[in-house]
């Protein structure tokens, strides 16, 4: 996967239409589904035609049995929550229910929401390629879940309030109306790691973590801080201002502040 091909960040329209959930994707689409197509779209550069950047489904979500709702089985941390048993979870998104035998659930959201919140113009996902991505979604879970898996259950949307935001922000400001940096805002040392374990699924090249590497070496703090922590940044119109959100559940205040002191750590000024 060429990562480095997302260190303009993620793209595409930065609302969609809530109707989409009604109507999944998939249902235009009335062949058998393939999970190893399935299985090449949520992994590989599958948008490289239609997209500049390589952003995929494994960038946002893990799928791995070994992943809790926290934390994923291998070294990285994504933005999104595991999607390993989530066939078996009645609601998403707070509030859309639907039944877990249901046909073309999974792909289609994925293609309906994910891409079109979060992938550029030009990358929309067919009906035939939601079948074949659901399809493979369907063999990440288990023949029958334990009663208590959390990840079989349905995730309260709350988690992506920021309930400790204007404490954050309070933090971090200098008292003169200004903003801290680098070493003076937190631990950059520990920040590079922990850049590498939360950032890298998408923006590290070659496993290298400079802060030039995301573009954010010259950026203002505010703006960082909200295309981590939040969807959208008001006042901000360019096309690749968002990011998944890494939301509190994932990633707390103190490592996000040893983050931003890590990517401003060689900021001009």
């Amino acid at each position: 996967m060429l990562l480095i091909a997302l260190l303009a960040g993620c793209g595409g329209p930065t609302e969609y239409d809530i109707d989409t959930w009604k109507s999944p994707l998939a249902s235009e689409y009335r062949g058998d589904g393939d999970a190893t197509l399935g299985e090449e779209i949520y992994f590989n550069e599958h948008w490289e035609d239609t997209s500049p950047y390589a952003l995929t489904c494994s960038s946002c979500h893990s799928a791995d049995t070994g992943d809790t709702l926290t934390t994923d089985a291998d070294d990285l941390t994504r933005p999104g929550h595991t999607v390993y048993n989530a066939p078996y979870r009645e609601t998403w998104k707070g509030d859309h229910t639907w039944d877990a035998e249901d046909d073309n659930v999974i792909g289609a959201y994925g293609g309906q929401v994910c891409v079109r919140a979060y992938f550029p113009e030009g990358s929309d996902m067919t009906g035939e390629q939601a079948t074949h991505l659901e399809a493979y979604m369907r063999t990440r879970m288990d023949a029958s879940p334990a009663a208590d898996d959390p990840r079989a259950e349905p995730l309260d949307f709350g988690f992506t309030r920021w309930e400790t935001e204007d404490d954050f922000v309070a933090s971090v400001g200098d008292g003169a109306g200004g903003w801290l940096y680098g070493e003076d805002l937190g631990d950059v040392a520990n920040g590079e790691a922990l850049t590498a374990e939360y950032c890298g699924a998408c923006h590290i090249p070659e496993g290298e973590s400079a802060p030039v590497f995301y573009g954010a070496a010259n950026s203002e703090l505010p703006v960082l801080m909200a295309r981590i922590r939040r969807t959208e940044v008001a006042g901000f119109e360019q096309s690749n201002i968002r990011m998944p959100r890494v939301p509190a559940d994932r990633l707390s205040d103190e490592d996000l502040a040893d983050i931003l002191a890590f990517l401003t750590s060689t900021r001009d000024g």
